[in-house]
């Protein structure tokens, strides 16, 4: 915690002149960078403990949703957050063609061996598709437990409605709904 003050004071010091925190605009413009700064320093630090302690460590901050990651991760992030609050701008006109809805694949290796028949219905569709192995992506998975509402793997996204399973995607498909659900 001492170690954490000083990097604390030190960093105070070189940006508000020393005696005390930057000023309120300075401090609410610079602070997501600073934050991000000192959540790689804690995440070097974490990985550098050794033994147990640091599988413990490194487990709590995989089981918080990594809140501490290395700097190109936590840039990633804060690009993501950018976008994604960006203001949509309205369309100048509608446009005639089109384009298909976004379809994604998510699945578990355990669940590898059904991914292949949900391929080939889309194939057999002419939709196009990613495939996406959320096995080493906690967040995801929690993300896509929750978003699907709790439906087994492999599930089928499109334009980011859950959409099922197998034989969700067959009745989908056999109905003719696939289709316009992903081409409008």
């Amino acid at each position: 915690m001492a170690r954490l003050r000083d990097i604390l004071r030190s960093r105070d010091a070189t940006r508000g002149g020393g005696n005390g925190p930057a000023s309120p605009v300075q401090r609410g413009r610079e602070s997501p960078l600073w934050i991000d700064r000192l959540r790689a320093d804690a995440h070097r630090a974490i990985d550098k403990l050794p033994g147990m302690l640091g599988d413990a460590a490194r487990r709590a901050n995989t089981a918080l949703g990594r809140p501490l990651a290395d700097a190109v991760e936590l840039a990633d992030r804060r690009a993501f957050e950018a976008c994604a609050t960006a203001p949509a701008t309205p369309a100048a006109a509608p446009k005639p063609v089109s384009e298909a809805a976004p379809v994604i694949v998510y699945h578990m290796d355990k669940q590898r061996r059904d991914v292949p028949k949900l391929l080939d219905i889309l194939g057999a569709n002419g939709v196009p598709y990613q495939v996406m192995n959320i096995q080493e992506d906690p967040a995801a998975q929690s993300a896509i437990r929750r978003d699907s509402k709790g439906q087994r793997l492999p599930v089928v996204f499109i334009a980011g409605e859950c959409v099922g399973g197998r034989e969700a995607l067959i009745n989908l498909a056999n109905t003719g709904e696939l289709k316009r659900k992903v081409f409008g």
